[in-house]
C-alpha cells in the first residue's frame, strides 16, 4: 500500500461570544467535518463533538446571603430602656450570637417606641440583590394580650415597617422580608444597602408588661456566580484517522485566547483526555492545559485505523478574578478557544 503523507488538520472547537449584559450569550459553533486529502485520499477527519463543555455554566448565579449587624446609632433612639443601662442601644442588639437577657432593649409603654441602627457596609455581597430580610429576637415578660413588636427600617430617607407580631414569653425569632426597596419599588442596590438603617418597634405585650429585644440583624440575599469551582466537562473533538493510514500521530491542542480569558480568570486548569492515546494508559491519564502552559500533546500509536477517538475535558478547576463581572476588563470571556493540530510522528 502506498505510504500516505499527512498534512496539518486545524480548527476551532467552540467559540462563545458575550453579546450584552451579564448572562446574554450567542454561540458560534463549527459543525462541518474537516478533512485533508492528498492525491485524492483523505488522511484523517475530525469534527467538534456534540457534547461540548457548557462554559456558560460558570456564570450561572447561585443564591447566597450576607448578614449585616448594627454598628452605630441610627436616626431614632426612642425605646425607653436598655439592659445594662450603660452604653448605647445598638450594642445591646448587635451580637452575632443572641445573649438573651444579658443585653437587650425594652419598654412597657402603651405607645409604640422605635429604634433605628446603622449597619456595617456589605463586604461579600455582589451581583443582583434578591431581598432584604430583617430579623429580631424578642420576648414578652408575661402572657401577651396584643401585638407588641414589628421590624423597622429606613431607606431613601423614609421609614417602613414589617408586620405587627404577637410574641411569646420565651425568646423567638421574628422577621419581615422586602423583596424590593419599598420606596423605589425597584430592586435594591448595594448603595441602598450600605445606607440602610434597621431597627424595631416595641410596646407593652400586656398592660404594664415589658417587651424585650435582644438581637437585630439584616440578611441580604443576592445572586452571583461562584468565585471558584470545577470546570464543566464534555467532549471537544472526534478524531478519525483514515482507514488506510497506520502511522503514529501527535495531537496537539493549543489555547488561543488566553489574553481574553485572563480578564475573567485568576486561574484555569483543564484536564484533557484523548481515548486510545499513549497518555490514556499512563498515570495520570490526562494532560493539564492551563493559562500558563498554553498547549498539550497526545500521541496516537497502535490505534485502529478508521476508528474515532474523542478528546475530552474530564475535570479540574478555575478561580474567577471577581464574582462581579463589572469589575472584569473589557473583552473578557469565560470560554476557551482551542486549536487542534495533528501531525505525523516518525517515518
Amino acid at each position: 500500500m502506498k505510504r500516505l503523507r499527512l498534512q496539518l488538520i486545524m480548527g476551532l472547537v467552540l467559540a462563545l461570544v458575550v453579546t450584552s449584559g451579564l448572562y446574554a450569550f450567542s454561540y458560534l459553533t463549527a459543525t462541518a467535518t474537516m478533512g485533508v486529502t492528498v492525491a485524492g485520499t483523505e488522511i484523517a477527519t475530525y469534527e467538534p463533538s456534540a457534547a461540548q463543555p457548557k462554559w456558560n455554566s460558570i456564570l450561572t448565579p447561585v443564591e447566597e446571603t450576607e448578614n449585616l449587624r448594627p454598628d452605630a446609632a441610627g436616626d431614632e433612639t426612642n425605646i425607653s430602656s436598655q439592659e445594662p443601662d450603660s452604653g448605647a442601644h445598638w450594642d445591646k442588639v448587635a451580637e452575632e450570637t443572641p445573649d438573651g437577657d444579658t443585653t437587650y432593649v425594652y419598654t412597657s409603654s402603651s405607645d409604640w417606641q422605635e429604634d433605628l441602627y446603622n449597619i456595617a457596609d456589605h463586604s461579600t455581597g455582589v451581583g443582583t440583590i434578591s431581598y432584604v430580610k430583617v430579623y429580631v429576637i424578642c420576648r414578652a415578660d408575661a402572657s401577651p394580650t396584643q401585638t407588641s413588636i414589628y421590624t423597622h427600617i429606613k431607606t431613601n430617607e423614609t421609614e417602613d415597617n414589617g408586620s405587627e407580631e404577637t410574641i411569646t414569653i420565651s425568646y423567638a425569632t421574628y422577621s419581615y422580608q422586602w423583596d424590593y426597596n419599598p420606596q423605589t419599588l425597584d430592586d435594591w442596590t448595594w448603595s441602598e444597602i450600605d445606607a440602610l438603617q434597621i431597627g424595631v418597634g416595641l410596646r407593652e405585650s400586656a398592660t404594664g408588661q415589658n417587651t424585650r429585644c435582644t438581637q437585630i440583624y439584616a440578611e441580604v440575599g443576592y445572586e452571583a456566580p461562584p468565585l471558584s469551582g470545577n470546570v464543566p466537562t464534555g467532549d471537544l473533538f472526534d478524531i478519525t484517522p483514515h482507514s488506510e493510514f497506520t502511522g503514529d500521530l501527535a495531537v496537539r491542542v493549543y489555547l488561543t485566547n488566553s489574553g481574553d480569558l485572563v480578564k475573567a480568570y485568576q486561574s484555569l486548569n483543564m484536564n484533557l483526555f484523548l481515548e486510545g492515546s499513549v497518555e490514556a494508559g499512563e498515570t495520570p491519564n490526562y494532560r493539564t492545559l492551563t493559562l500558563e502552559n498554553g498547549w498539550v500533546t497526545f500521541n496516537l500509536k497502535d490505534y485502529t485505523p478508521g476508528n474515532t477517538y474523542t478528546l475530552s475535558v474530564t475535570g479540574d478547576d478555575y478561580q474567577l478574578v471577581s464574582r462581579d463581572t463589572s469589575e472584569w476588563e473589557e473583552g473578557w470571556t469565560v470560554t476557551p478557544e482551542l486549536y487542534c493540530q495533528i501531525v505525523q510522528r516518525g517515518e
